[in-house]
This record gives structure tokens, sequence and C-alpha cells, in this order.
């Protein structure tokens, strides 16, 4: 009897080797008929493994976790999947074990592939209606590409509470703006709020803890009356607990890639989500947030009977092609007049550009950001699967593909008939863009086609190359006196000569 060893060891000769079943046989000195029992799964190894050893677990889960990791390295740091997140994602598919089982193979993995990493906050005494806040980047998939957003966090270390919204920067607007919206969903304006030295609110750092501050930002804070504390540079500690909650937001809320289709509809629900979080116990105190949060609502300032209007002003001369440009990005007017000269009022997510005397609007426009954006090699992320095909289902990336794909892939037969369907899509999203792959796996599936042989065929139809056949194509059901049969083209030429005679 062969080991298990020796067993996976003949499954992988076959299979990513393609070795035959002599081959096979000769390396492990076993019988032909032994050798091709084991390589072309005969044989029930899951029973074989089970009469073996007792069944832990965490056995049929491993491949999952591996796989989530392996995704991780593909998206920034803060970002990636926590223990406790992949933990959330097991028990969604099965898993009846600990939470610190789960921990402890999360770790093992990490140490292996070396990138275990711990960074720790400094815990501070702090007062109901104070905040803290902070900005980050994160990266999401937007029209299949990857974009850069910026998540505003607001936190409240009293009661542990706290919100944010997704912007497209941080600019000297983005920031008033993003800090207004949050003071309308709590409610109020915090009586101190700390920052980092963030360019958009500090132009200059000052001896102390004094701070030349941009003119907008000055207006808001005098308009909101907060008063500000600002963290030493490189002193990021100083508001250690916005630090916490910005990774507690990225790895709860915008773990691995989101997809941002809307951002009004996005941070609507990043909303709901940052509210429904407060329904869980204080990690010191051992009281529900939401209820700490009342004594911080309490203390908050009351928000002025109107907002203020948060907008640079702007002059700028038409160029000879009738455009603008407003921080890199070209716009072009409508019917405006070269060389003349416009006003044009800077919203967070809009341009309003006016007349030289700022009292007729001309052209209203969206405010373009994300010029450049990042294609994301979809080949590299689904490579990951061929040897872990299980697990493709809660992959990341083939939720964010598109659907047809994740269902090309997804209702396979079996997990050896799905390892082949991921290898296929591998090869053809490496060789073309993702348009041509849609169509590929829609193609194969109505035909139900879906071999790679087939599948290449669709995606050169697709692209509209000249398929070349170097060699015949082997297929069953074609009988071999019509396979082989070749015309008679003179019969043709004979026609012609016969026509024209007539």
């Amino acid at each position: 009897m062969l080991t298990v060893t020796q067993i996976d060891y003949i499954k992988h000769l076959r299979e990513n080797e393609g070795a035959s079943i002599s081959e096979i046989a000769s390396r492990l000195k076993c019988s032909w008929k032994t050798a091709k029992k084991y390589a072309d799964g005969e044989v029930d190894l899951q029973k074989r493994h089970r009469r073996a050893r007792k069944k832990t677990v965490m056995e049929g889960y491993e491949e999952f976790i591996e796989a989530m990791l392996e995704e991780n390295q593909l998206i920034p740091r803060k970002q990636r999947k926590t223990a406790k997140a992949i933990f959330d994602e097991l028990q969604k598919i099965g898993y009846q074990g600990s939470e610190r089982t789960v921990r402890d193979y999360v770790c093992k993995i990490k140490q292996q592939m070396r990138i275990m990493s711990q960074t720790q906050a400094v815990r501070l005494e702090h007062f109901p209606g104070e905040a803290q806040v902070d900005f980050t980047e994160f990266q999401a998939i937007c029209s299949k590409k990857l974009k850069t957003f910026h998540l505003l966090v607001m936190s409240f270390p009293y009661s542990n509470a706290r919100v944010g919204m997704v912007l497209p920067s941080e600019n000297m607007v983005c920031f008033p703006h993003g800090l207004q919206v949050l003071f309308h969903l709590i409610g109020g304006v915090p009586r101190v709020i700390r920052f980092d030295n963030l360019s958009a609110a500090v132009t200059k750092i000052l001896s102390g803890t004094d701070r030349a501050l941009t003119e907008m930002f000055k207006q808001f804070q005098w308009h909101y009356r907060f008063k500000t504390e600002f963290c030493n540079p490189g002193k990021g500690q100083e508001k250690g607990h916005v630090e916490v909650a910005v990774g507690y937001s990225l790895s709860n809320n915008l773990n691995s890639l989101p997809t941002i289709d809307d951002l009004n509809t996005f941070n609507q629900n990043l909303h709901e989500e940052m509210l429904a979080d407060r329904n869980r116990i204080h990690y010191e105190k051992r009281v529900l947030i939401s209820e700490l949060w009342k004594d911080d609502e309490k203390h908050l300032l009351q928000l002025p009977s109107r907002p203020l209007e948060i907008v640079q002003m702007h002059a700028f001369t038409v160029n000879k092609y009738g455009e603008i440009k407003v921080d890199g990005q070209i716009y072009r007017i409508p019917n405006a007049v070269p060389q003349s000269r416009v006003m044009v009022k800077a919203f967070w997510d809009h341009l309003e550009i006016m007349d030289r005397y700022g009292e007729v609007v001309l052209h209203t426009t969206p405010r373009i950001y994300f010029q450049k954006a990042e294609n994301i090699d979809w080949a590299a992320r689904l490579e990951i699967f061929i040897t872990k095909p299980r697990a493709a289902e809660r992959a990341v990336c083939l939720k964010a593909l598109p659907d047809v794909i994740e269902e090309y892939i997804l209702t396979a037969a079996d997990l050896k008939e799905r390892r082949q369907r991921i290898i296929a899509m591998v090869e053809i999203l490496r060789q073309y863009p993702l348009d041509v792959a849609v169509k590929t796996a829609r193609t194969a599936l109505e035909y139900g086609k879906t071999d790679i042989s087939s599948l290449k065929i669709f995606a050169a139809h697709q692209a509209g190359e000249l398929i070349r056949v170097s060699e015949p194509i082997e297929e069953p059901w074609t009988p071999s006196e019509v396979a082989q049969w070749q015309p008679d083209l003179s019969i043709y030429d004979r026609l012609g000569v016969i026509g024209h005679g007539k």
C-alpha cells in the first residue's frame, strides 16, 4: 500500500508535470495499474485519509485561509483581512471550530510567508465630546480598475464610537467637506479635535503647538467653533485612538478590495455599518458603545444655523482650445472665447465656471479625479486558485470580476474541472483584455464547451483574430471517413471551362 506522500507525488506528476502512467509507475517502482488508480483519481483519498487519522476541525479549511492570505499580499497592507475577518468568512461556509484555532493557523501561515508585523497604539485618557481625525488611502475597484480613494475617520476615544466617509481626495476642499458631513451625521460638533499635520489644514509647523493654518481650514474652524490640537511631527501615536479606528475600519468595513460604483451609496452603507458597530461591548469599560456614546453626544457643540459654503475661487485664462486647467486636470468650456478670463468656483465634487465678474454661470462640470487608474492583473490574482480551487468560491477577485466569469468557474462539476477552468481563464486573461474574456466565458457557457481548446478558439474569434490550425483538431463526433476526406478541387476548374464554353 502506498503512503499518503507517495499518492500526493503521483497526482503531482500526473496533473502538474503531465507524466504518463508508465513513467509514474517506473519512478515509484509500482505496478502500472496502481499508478493509474491514484493518478486518475479512481480512489477516494478523503476516505483513505479518514481511515488513516482523525479529522481535525481545521481540515478542509486550510486551503481557504491560505488563499485569503495570499490574496492579502496583492492589496495594500491596511486593507488586508485580519484573523477575525477570516474567521467570519469561514463561519459562513460551515466552520464549527473556535476563533482561537483560526488565529493560531493564520499566525503560523503568516510566519511562513514572512509577513508578520505588529503595531501598538498608545492608550490615552480622554473626556466626552473630544474627537480625533485621520485620513488614509485605500484601493478599491471602480469600473474594473484599481483606483485610490481616501477614508476620513472621526473617532471618539471616550466611547470608542466612530464615523467616517470615503472621499476622492484629501485636498483643501474635500477635507473640510468631509468634516462637515460627519458633523451633520453625529448631530453636533466635537469640542476638541486632534489632527495630524495634514497639508489641507496646516501650511507651516511653528514652535511648540502653534500651527499656521490654511485660509480654508481657518474659516471652517471659526464657523464651527471647535478647538484644534495637532500632533507633534512624527508622533502619530498622539492620536493613537483614531489610528486604531482607521485600521479597524479598513479591516472590517473595507477589507480586501471593495467595489465602489456609486460613492454616495457606498458612504451610506458605510455609515450604517459604523452605526451597527456601536452595539458591541467597549473593550475596557464593559459597557455598550452605544450607551457610552450618549455621554459623548451630550457634550457636542450645537451645529450652526446654516452650513458653511466650502469652495475655492480661482481666476483662469481660457486657452485657444476653449480649455482651462484646474489642479492639473483639463476642462473644456463650451462656447468659451479664447484668451478670455473666467472665474471658477471649485467645490469638492463639481466646478462652476463663471464670467470674469463672477456673475453669470457659463458652465457646470463634475470635478475630475482619478486621471490615472491602475489596470488590474486579473490573471495574477486568479492564478492563486489554480492550486486551491475549493477556495475560489470565497475569492475577492472572483467577486470583483464580471458575473459570467464567476459563473464559468464555479459551475464546474467538480474541483478537478474547476481547476481546469481556472487554468483556462488565466491563459485567456494573460493574452486578451477583460472584455474578450467576458465574451469568451459567455460563449463557452452558451455552447457548453468549457475546455481550454474551445476557449482559445472562442477568444480568438472575439478578438477578431484569424484562427490558424497547426494540427488536426481531435474530436470524437465526426466519422473518420468524413474527417479524412479531401475534396477534389479540380472539378471546379472543369465547371468553369464548361460554363465559359456555353
